[in-house]
């Protein structure tokens, strides 16, 4: 494996998807993580956190791989409450990027679904920051970017 680069994010694995959630500090990352990990446990599915607020991403071979750096395994923030634990896993296969934005744009141009991470093209979906939508139309927008994955 190469060197990790360390990038500010919220890693989290749903399901069978690796999703690395990006965006300003205080864009509502961490919420919007610990309600996508509620709902995937609600449903019976699998649900991890694989890193708070810094992952480490590593390219093996023809994917990216995202890890938590050792003192933030498990680890997540709470505003309000603090630094909260949750069930996590490391070296999960990086399938998604959401991007965290500051505007809505009602049709988006397919450039704007793709990303390159470490030179490896990474699906990407934007959603709007919670004070620009709910938090129910963000979780439509993840939901239906993690649907566009297994879509022929």
């Amino acid at each position: 494996m190469n060197e990790p680069k360390n990038v500010h994010g919220t890693g989290l694995l749903l399901g069978s998807s690796g999703v690395l959630l990006r965006g300003p500090s205080g864009a509502g990352k961490s919420v919007l993580a610990l309600t996508l990990l509620d709902r995937w446990t609600l449903l019976g599915l699998p649900a991890f956190l694989v890193s708070d607020d810094r992952v480490d991403l590593v390219k093996t071979r023809e994917q990216v791989v995202m890890q938590a750096p050792d003192n933030l395994a498990g680890l997540i923030e709470l505003r309000g409450r603090g630094i909260i634990r949750r069930p996590h896993q490391s070296l999960v296969p990086l399938r998604l990027v959401i991007d965290i934005v500051p505007d809505l744009v009602r049709m988006l141009e397919e450039e704007a679904l793709s990303t390159d991470i470490l030179g490896v093209a990474v699906p990407r979906a934007p959603v709007p920051s919670s004070a620009v939508i709910s938090l129910g139309h963000q979780m439509l927008l993840v939901i239906e970017a993690l649907s566009a994955l297994d879509t022929p």
